[in-house]
C-alpha cells in the first residue's frame, strides 16, 4: 500500500524492516473502518420467508395462467367434438391444470392461480363460442355457458384454493 513506512524504505532496509513492526500492531488509520485482513466474514442472512435452496419454484403466476388456460382451451376442444359444449372433460382440464399449477407456481404468485379458473373457463367459453360452426356469440349463449360453467369454475377454484392453503401451511 502506498504510503506505508515500509514502502519509503530503500532496497537495503526492505529486508530488515518487517522485523521492527512485527512485534507492534498495524497502524490504524485516520478513518475507524477495519482493514481487510481485520474484516470478519459473516456469512449473508437469508429472508425468513425463503424456502431452501432448489426447492422454490421459478414458474411465475402469469405463465402458470397461460398454461391453465392452452390446457383448459385443448380439453374444451375435446369435450366439443366429442359431445356437445363445455362438460366434463373441459372440467377435468381446468381442475387438473389449476391443481399443477397451484403446485408448481411460486409461492407468492399463489394468488393469481387461485383466481385465475373463472376468468379462464370465461375466455376458453368465448372462444368456444366464437369457433363453433352452430353457435352465435351473444349474450344470451355466453349467459348461459357461463351458469352451466358455474359448478366447473366453483370445483377449479376450491381445489386451487385448498392447495394454496397446503403450500402456505406447508411452507412448501
Amino acid at each position: 500500500m502506498p504510503g506505508r513506512a515500509g514502502d519509503r524504505l530503500r532496497a537495503a532496509e526492505r529486508e530488515y524492516a518487517h522485523d521492527r513492526f512485527e512485534s507492534a500492531p498495524p497502524p490504524r488509520r485516520n478513518d475507524d473502518r477495519p482493514r481487510q485482513s481485520e474484516r470478519v466474514e459473516r456469512p449473508a442472512a437469508r429472508p425468513r420467508t425463503a424456502a431452501p435452496a432448489g426447492r422454490e419454484s421459478r414458474l411465475r403466476g402469469v405463465l402458470a395462467v397461460v398454461g391453465i388456460f392452452l390446457l383448459t382451451l385443448a380439453g374444451c376442444g375435446i369435450d366439443s367434438f366429442v359431445g356437445t359444449g363445455l362438460g366434463l372433460i373441459t372440467l377435468i382440464a381446468l381442475a387438473a391444470s389449476t391443481s399443477m399449477a397451484a403446485l408448481l407456481v411460486r409461492r407468492r404468485d399463489l394468488l393469481t392461480v387461485v383466481v385465475a379458473p373463472p376468468l379462464v373457463f370465461v375466455l376458453v367459453a368465448v372462444v368456444n363460442a366464437a369457433l363453433a360452426p352452430s353457435a352465435t356469440l351473444n349474450a344470451a349463449t355466453l349467459a348461459t355457458l357461463l351458469v352451466r360453467g358455474f359448478p366447473t369454475m366453483a370445483a377449479a377454484t376450491g381445489v386451487a384454493l385448498l392447495l394454496a392453503l397446503f403450500r402456505l401451511v406447508s411452507r412448501r
